[in-house]
């Protein structure tokens, strides 16, 4: 697996927020797509268009529950128009580590836990945030092909 550094510039997302059972997959998956489907459906209500494929944002380490921000990537201007259940933010500009995870979601912990080992082993700070861009929609591509971007935030 290929881990390395990236530079890159703030960006603001668009999010709704939801959590599960860190040991149960299926309710991940169900609250995730709950909130995906929510803040998709915000898009085109207030005609904004995405930035990016849907990402995840961890903002903080997952304990017996994983709580997490599910959105897009907007311009500052489209982000100033979240209400209701959707909300916005901003990742900071900086340096993070990435990697592309290929295969299963159920499998990404696996990259993470490379991706902060690699950190560890380089003498590197990790800080929080932490984000996935799915770049592969699970409906269309077989899951063992599912690509998604890790990146995880330098301190």
């Amino acid at each position: 697996m290929d881990i390395e550094e990236k530079t890159f510039d703030a960006q603001d997302y668009i999010y709704v927020s939801g959590e599960a059972p860190m040991t149960d997959p299926a309710e991940i998956a169900k609250a995730m797509g709950a909130a995906f489907g929510q803040a998709f459906e915000f898009l085109g209500t207030a005609g904004i268009s995405a930035m990016s494929p849907p990402i995840s944002v961890y903002t903080e380490m997952p304990g017996e529950r994983m709580t997490f921000r599910c959105g897009f990537f907007v311009s500052a201007e489209d982000a100033s128009k979240a209400e209701g259940g959707v909300a916005a933010d901003q990742l900071p500009a900086g340096k993070a580590l990435h990697a592309l995870h290929v295969g299963p979601f159920t499998d990404m912990n696996q990259t993470h836990g490379a991706i902060w080992a690699h950190a560890k082993a380089n003498g590197l700070a990790s800080a929080m945030p932490v984000w996935e861009i799915y770049i592969d929609d699970p409906n269309e591509t077989d899951e063992d092909q599912l690509r998604t971007e890790i990146y995880h935030l330098l301190g």
